[in-house]
């Protein structure tokens, strides 16, 4: 078990699901005086308290939060020459980066493992945008409809935050975007294609729970990247379910790539996000850096790590 790990949560997470867990957390660690919990007050407070987490002593973060509260905790733990270990409770809208993990949705479950002792590596994206900011993430990214798409959610809130605004989101947005010209380079081979979106996996899931890259891993020093071409609305609203289920890739419009490297370039308005949130716009470059980090995972009956070592 970790000596002292630090618990971050996201009191917002969830529609208030990581809120109202915070009276049981409390209640588990009265038998932990060395375990610290913060509950964040405002964005960015995850990432400057990872930040610090290994200079004080806490040789594991457990974020509770969704894919946002992670991405701020990793790129937290990234500054950090050797950073502490990762661990999740899955209590957000999406929880793609768990799903990809094969993390549990019930939080007691994700608790138990979070502060457990099994651990594995974990691939780490870094990307760049046009505006030359640079940030980590470890579940997925993309430019086109989807990141057009995040940059309304990022404006909603209540009942339209969760899923039901984000299919009504998807179907508003879907009315007036348009398919844009890029220049995508894996690995220094070009394609130049009109797409409707480019998603840039680190696992199989994306946008709350959707397969975009089925067999995807985060631990493979890969990324996995789903290119939707010049398809109509109403073929894209077709695939829709298909997205979930994973066989979208069957689509004469789909192609999936896999690389260590990736630039896209077009229209400087084409917008990126990174786990959902809004990254800016073209160009990108994104990166991948294999076993960057470690997160926290099942132990295998034998009591060794599920995969990779323990502690």
């Amino acid at each position: 078990m970790p000596h002292a790990p630090l618990i971050i949560v996201n009191p917002t997470a969830g529609g208030g699901r990581a809120l109202r867990l915070i009276p049981w957390i409390r209640e588990r660690l009265e038998a932990r005086p060395d375990v610290v919990l913060r509950v964040t007050t405002r964005a960015g407070e995850a990432e400057e308290l990872s930040a610090n987490a290994a200079r004080d002593g806490h040789d594991r973060v457990v974020a509770v939060g969704g894919d946002g509260t992670v991405q701020e905790v990793v790129n937290g733990l990234l500054t950090a020459d050797d950073p502490a270990e990762l661990g999740v409770v899955p209590v957000g809208t999406g929880n793609d980066l768990a799903r990809s993990l094969g993390l549990p949705d019930d939080p007691a479950a994700s608790w138990t493992i979070a502060i457990g002792r099994g651990v594995r590596p974990l691939d780490v994206a870094r990307a760049t945008n046009g505006q030359g900011r640079v940030r980590w993430f470890a579940s997925a990214g993309g430019i086109g409809f989807d990141a057009q798409v995040a940059a309304a959610m990022a404006t909603r809130s209540g009942w339209q935050a969760g899923r039901a605004g984000y299919l009504l989101t998807t179907f508003s947005e879907l009315r007036r975007f348009e398919n844009r010209a890029v220049r995508m380079v894996i690995d220094g081979v070009t394609h130049d294609r009109s797409v409707l979106l480019i998603a840039i996996a680190n696992g199989e899931y994306y946008g709350g729970g959707m397969r975009i890259a089925p067999g995807a891993s985060p631990r493979d020093g890969r990324l996995d990247i789903c290119v939707v071409g010049d398809i109509s609305r109403m073929a894209a609203v077709g695939q829709l379910r298909n997205l979930y289920r994973g066989t979208h890739v069957d689509h004469p419009a789909v192609s999936m790539h896999s690389g260590t490297e990736l630039s896209i370039d077009g229209n400087d308005a084409t917008r990126i996000h990174l786990d959902g949130e809004p990254f800016g716009s073209l160009p990108l470059r994104v990166t991948i850096a294999g076993g960057a980090l470690s997160v926290a995972a099942p132990v295998a009956s034998d009591g060794s790590g599920a995969v990779g070592s323990d502690r």
